[in-house]
């Protein structure tokens, strides 16, 4: 071991901002020791072992049939050269699978599965990982090459009381059983789009090979550096965009990356006043998105003037440019902010964010559900818990797991149970982007992330829907009325309501998520679960559907209420 070589202080103690130089002056004396140490292992030199799988997924058939042999083959090449990016970079052993092709298999004694069934494309995972398990190997990191045309999204029951028929989602790749509420791996995914041109999914794999390589290179030095250290949470890295209704809760979860003066609000800012000062590394949007269209939208808090439009258009993917979203890792909570399918990087904001070469992109493929102030819920605390992941230098895929290990921790805590909105949070938040990215060295000691074996009791919406018996109309006028005291729009809102059932796992139904759910403890109090829905015309022709859910008691006191993004 070299001599240790002692760093010059950076600031007197006194100074306000001594704290947190000092834990810098730390982290740069170690890495000074680091560098040099004679006998330290390279990364990817062949001298460190391989601790975990890094696993590529996709399909060659249904890659072959959409962009020719041709475009299989530049595929092919691209993920070879992403492998020895990885290796190159990461502890982890790189494999790449074609879930139906026999010779991608055969080394793995595995056989083909059908591409268009995403529980056999699971097990396919499943049995890989059980393979490794038993020479002390696990799958770390899942990375499904292509869009739901590819490797299908699983198609999970909704379970809340919405305009969703169903959910499509990633998490079941993510755990290691039929529980697939709480992930266990890091899972991300690159979309790649409506159309047939295969330049836009090998520009996704390109961003990840040379973000791999970037860490490394001298020209990347200073990102590195960045990515080790992280932010300090004091402004200057992040932009936060915020509908202005729910501006509250959302400064909650953008001061973990940026100072709340810069979270910008809509309205009054619309796409037509919407600016970057400066390339952000984390991007936050909590704002409002829809179905049937490409355009973010904002919400006129009651506070401001009425010749506020109520959903002006806050972000379009027009306006983005790669100078100045390149290289960012975006978190959205816009409804249908992650729905992919059927798009293209014109009609979608988070694909036009990863055809700028953002890093990886966090978003709901349906309905999303947050407070308008905290404490946090919902796709809010999924954000928070992100960006705090982020923070302690975990990877994007490592972040979005934790946080929603954390969530399903959280709630456990406050109420005891995982009710629909938890439940829809856990499964409706995908990753696009290469899971293990941004590269970080991380202290020595820190966890990866917090495990995720583990799953609290859960509120049964089949159950509630099938003990449902008409609210009194006095209660109906309660809730009501507290509603449009705070949401005056959303009078003469459509009204429904069930009393709160919790899973026994004793029906008939066999639903994955009561395998390993906690069953909940007696004497829990009579509850409602209300949901207030409206439509609300927006600019076009097009609507946006509000949604509204609250958990009331039996005498109209509001427990929990979550509204739309």
């Amino acid at each position: 071991m070299a001599k240790r070589n002692q760093l010059p202080p950076l600031l007197p103690g006194g100074d306000p901002a001594a704290k947190a130089l000092s834990d810098l002056e730390d982290e740069l004396t170690h890495l000074v020791d680091w560098l040099a140490d004679d006998d330290k292992p390279l990364p990817g030199n062949g001298e460190e072992a391989r601790d975990g799988l890094y696993l590529v997924v996709s399909s060659k058939g249904r890659l072959t049939r959409k962009y020719g042999p041709r475009g299989f083959a530049q595929i092919a090449d691209d993920l070879q050269e992403l492998r020895a990016a990885i290796e190159g970079q990461l502890a982890v052993e790189t494999v790449t699978v074609y879930v139906d092709d026999a010779s991608s298999l055969a080394p793995h004694g595995l056989s083909p599965v059908d591409p268009t069934n995403p529980w056999q494309i699971k097990m396919l995972i499943d049995n890989l990982d059980a393979q490794r398990n038993a020479r002390e190997q696990e799958i770390r990191y899942v990375l499904i090459v292509g869009g739901d045309e590819i490797i299908p999204f699983h198609r999970l029951p909704n379970p809340i009381d919405d305009q969703d028929a169903h959910v499509p989602s990633d998490n079941p790749y993510a755990s290691r059983d039929g529980n697939y509420l709480v992930p266990e791996r890091a899972v991300g995914r690159l979309p790649d789009g409506r159309d047939g041109d295969v330049a836009y999914l090998r520009s996704l794999i390109r961003t990840a090979i040379e973000a791999h390589r970037g860490t490394v290179s001298q020209k990347g030095l200073f990102t590195a550096l960045r990515g080790i250290f992280g932010s300090t949470g004091q402004g200057g890295e992040g932009l936060g965009y915020s509908a202005s209704i729910w501006r509250k809760a959302a400064r909650a979860v953008f001061e973990v990356i940026g100072a709340n003066p810069q979270l910008r609000i809509s309205p009054p800012l619309t796409y037509q006043e919407f600016e970057v000062e400066e390339p952000p590394r984390f991007s936050y949007f909590n704002l409002h998105g829809v179905e049937d269209g490409p355009n973010w939208y904002g919400q006129r808090d009651t506070l401001f003037p009425a010749d506020y439009p109520l959903f002006p258009v806050a972000l379009r993917p027009e306006d983005l440019t790669a100078s100045e979203h390149g290289h960012s890792i975006v978190f959205t909570e816009a409804c249908y902010g992650a729905n992919v399918m059927g798009k293209t990087a014109a009609d979608s904001i988070a694909l036009r964010f990863l055809g700028l070469g953002a890093l990886a992109v966090v978003g709901s493929t349906k309905v999303a559900y947050g407070a308008i102030s905290p404490p946090l819920l919902g796709a809010d605390l999924v954000g928070r818990r992100f960006w705090e992941g982020i923070q302690d230098r975990l990877s994007a895929g490592e972040a979005l797991k934790a946080a929603k290990v954390r969530l399903a921790r959280d709630m456990q805590e406050r109420q005891g149970y995982l009710d629909g909105e938890d439940q829809k949070s856990l499964i409706s938040f995908v990753l696009y982007g290469d899971p293990s990215l941004p590269v970080a060295a991380r202290p020595k000691g820190m966890a990866g992330s917090e495990s995720g074996s583990f799953c609290p009791p859960i509120i049964c919406q089949r159950r509630s829907k099938a003990a449902q018996v008409p609210l009194s109309d006095s209660l109906i006028a309660t809730v009501k009325s507290r509603v449009e005291s705070s949401l005056p729009h959303m009078a003469q809102a459509q009204v429904r309501a069930c009393p709160v059932q919790f899973c026994s796992g004793e029906c008939d139904q066999g639903c994955a998520p009561s395998r390993g759910a906690a069953k909940v403890p007696a004497g829990q109090p009579e509850s409602w679960a209300v949901t207030l829905e409206k439509d609300i015309p927006v600019r076009g022709d097009r609507t946006h559907r509000q949604v509204i859910k609250l958990t009331v008691d039996s005498k109209g006191h509001v427990l929990k209420a979550v509204v739309s993004r």
